[in-house]
């Protein structure tokens, strides 16, 4: 007699021929009820089913279950014990058993992993299964029911859909960071409202970090409402067409308060379209250019600058060049009367002064901008020095016709500072008063102590500043309009430069004017010195015949400048000779050493510094005065004529009267043989 019945299929068919008298259970006939009952029920349900029975939980499954046991267990595993057939699992599963065998509830365990070797390999497998104990008549547990299903590739799918939704959440918030941390601004706005979704941390702060996510664009940004970038996203939604905008000018509240700050923008609009079609939102990116914008229209500012700088350059040196040429020309041409030379020689010594002065100018802007100046302070009286740069500018004052007052007071005006600067500092104020002045106009230069200051103001009646031109005044190159009363405009660096210096002294300058021809006021407030101190002055008076004549040698390769010179040393009672290359020289020194030497730094042969520290290498040359007098004006250029063993360093065009002091104070000090 069979346990199944009718039911076929090849597990069914195994069971009636498997040899059972020769196991535990016995013939089928000798089973149990439940026993024959259970495995009736197994072998007709298409659902994986498993059964233990007694105490050697002696197994059987049905034609479902075949799959999960492989072909290492099926068909040997039907009537085999458990411990024996499921060795590599029984840690597993043996002790869920032996509770269920002992009267333990049912157990339930889902997607359990059981590595259980199949195909000839160990191989990581995923089952849902039950656990139910089957009765006797007596009450007592006989065996084991399992309904169990393999969800391996559930559980390995499933896994892969984490995996790749972990994948997904990842890129999700490493492109939101990336968002975030973008330097242009982005955000998101969605639906006909235009609701803010996203906004990145630029996009915040363009707007003044207000509180826009998930509130419409025109609610919490009225000012695009005004700009029409909400009419603009409305066409967006209908048309489904970007906008992209370039320099977009735009007034946005940035702050707590209700102002509002220009700002230049470029971005698009790129509408958000979904799989039917429809636009559903706009994503917007774009940048700030406003610093950009600004400093493209500096840049324009600046090389207009430049550009007019370099027109103003030629035409300032060619208004003192022009005169030079013509009274040298006069001179050349001669026979001059004794006045005419005169006239020639002032206007060349004038108009020479001037272009020094403007070339002088050009340096200090360059050392100034470059921290290059360094200042010889000593104690000076101020008064002194303004009343010295009265005179420097007095040629331009009378070439104009103008009325210079001059109130300085009985009082010494006591500063630490460069007298030669202080003295630059006001004669670059007189002389803008100069310029700026009508022929026939008056100019005022006072002084006076102030609240432990000195204050040197000087005023004029001319054209005034204009207003817009003030905030602007002492940068570099900024000029006031030329007229025909006031063709020379200068370089547009003097009172730059004037502020420079000023400053470097703890002092300051400042200007007050009406504009519209009611002139104009500078004030040069430097700190005053305090205590018992003796002034010094700016300058010796200049030598005009040496007491302690002295051989010279003068090695410079521009040959008019070489006899210029010469004539000078000459007429102030010195022996001199020239040469123009430094082997030459070299040769001379040798050959017959001179007192003092007057050498131009770019030599041919060889250069300056290398001719002096030769010269002082003879024992000839170890005491003589060694005087550069180069067109390098470098602080750099300087120390390394020095080290050079040079004793005095001065920049073309060298001042003839400095020369001859340097060479008159060295000549009446030194020891005779």
């Amino acid at each position: 007699m069979t346990v199944h019945g009718n039911i076929t299929g090849e597990m069914a068919a195994l069971v009636d021929a498997h040899d059972w008298a020769s196991t535990a259970l016995g013939p089928q006939d000798a089973w149990p009820g439940p026993l024959r009952s259970t495995v009736s029920t197994a072998l007709a349900s298409n659902h994986p089913m498993f059964i233990w029975w007694g105490p050697e939980l002696i197994q059987f499954y049905n034609d479902a279950y075949r799959v999960t046991m492989g072909p290492e267990r099926h068909p040997s595993a039907l009537g085999q014990a458990g411990r024996e057939c499921w060795q590599e699992i029984w840690p597993i599963i043996g002790p869920q058993i032996e509770s269920i065998m002992a009267g333990g509830p049912a157990t339930w365990h889902e997607d359990q992993l059981v590595p259980v070797t199949r195909h000839g390999a160990l191989q990581q497998v995923w089952w849902t299964y039950g656990y139910s104990p089957i009765a006797l008549d007596d009450g007592t547990v006989g065996g084991v029911l399992v309904v169990c299903t393999d969800v391996t590739e559930t559980h390995v799918a499933n896994a892969r859909l984490a995996e790749e939704m972990e994948r997904r959440r990842f890129q999700s918030e490493r492109l939101h960071k990336m968002f975030q941390q973008a330097p242009g601004f982005m955000c998101v706005v969605e639906g006909p409202g235009h609701v803010f979704s996203f906004a990145n941390d630029a996009y915040m702060r363009l707007v003044g970090k207000r509180d826009i996510i998930g509130k419409p664009v025109g609610e919490v940004i009225p000012e695009a409402i005004d700009a029409g970038l909400v009419a603009i996203m409305d066409e967006i939604l209908q048309t489904g067409r970007s906008f992209t905008a370039h320099d977009l000018a735009i007034s946005l509240r940035q702050g707590e308060g209700p102002e509002l700050t220009p700002v230049i923008l470029d971005f698009i609009y790129q509408p958000i379209v979904e799989f039917d079609g429809s636009v559903s939102g706009i994503f917007v990116q774009g940048n700030d250019v406003t610093e950009r914008k600004g400093a493209e229209v500096a840049l324009q500012a600046a090389d207009r600058r430049k550009d007019e700088f370099l027109a103003m350059l030629a035409h300032e040196l060619r208004n003192p060049l022009a005169p030079i040429i013509y009274a040298a020309q006069t001179l050349e041409r001669g026979p001059l009367t004794e006045h005419g030379v005169k006239m020639s020689s002032e206007i060349i010594h004038r108009q020479s002064r001037r272009m020094a002065v403007l070339i002088d100018d050009l340096l200090d802007a360059s050392r100034v901008s470059r921290g290059k100046v360094s200042l010889a302070r000593q104690a000076v009286d101020v008064g002194a020095l303004a009343l010295e740069a009265a005179e420097q500018v007095r040629p331009l004052i009378d070439a104009r016709h103008q009325q210079l007052s001059v109130q300085l007071g009985d009082v010494a005006l006591p500063v630490h500072g460069d007298p030669q600067r202080i003295v630059q500092i006001i004669s670059n104020l007189l002389d803008n008063a100069c310029k700026y002045t009508q022929v026939g106009g008056a100019i005022g230069l006072s002084a006076h102590l102030s609240a432990d200051a000195v204050r040197i103001e000087v005023s004029d009646n001319g054209s005034g500043i204009e207003a817009d031109l003030l905030p602007r005044l002492f940068e570099m190159f900024s000029q006031g309009t030329r007229s025909p009363d006031r063709p020379e405009g200068g370089l547009g660096i003097g009172l730059s430069v004037a502020r420079s210096l000023a400053e470097l002294h703890g002092g300051t300058i400042d200007v007050e004017s009406g504009g519209g021809r009611k002139g104009s006021r500078f004030t040069l407030t430097l700190p005053q010195l305090h205590g018992s101190h003796e002034l010094g002055s700016q300058r010796a008076p200049a030598v005009m015949h040496a007491t302690n004549p002295v051989r010279v040698l003068i090695v410079e390769d521009n040959k008019d400048a070489a006899r210029a010179l010469q004539f000078c040393l000459v007429a102030a009672g010195h022996v001199v000779d020239v040469e123009h290359d430094g082997l030459l020289g070299l040769r001379k020194a040798i050959a017959d050493p001179a007192d003092a030497y007057l050498l131009d730094m770019g030599l041919p042969g060889i250069d300056g510094n290398e001719l002096a520290r030769r010269i002082r290498q003879k024992a000839a040359g170890a005491d003589a005065l060694i005087i550069a007098v180069s067109g390098y004006g470098s602080e750099l250029d300087r120390a390394a004529a020095l080290a050079a063993g040079v004793d005095h360093y001065f920049v073309k065009p060298a001042d003839p009267d400095q020369l001859i002091r340097a060479i008159e104070d060295w000549a009446a000090t030194r020891p005779r043989p």
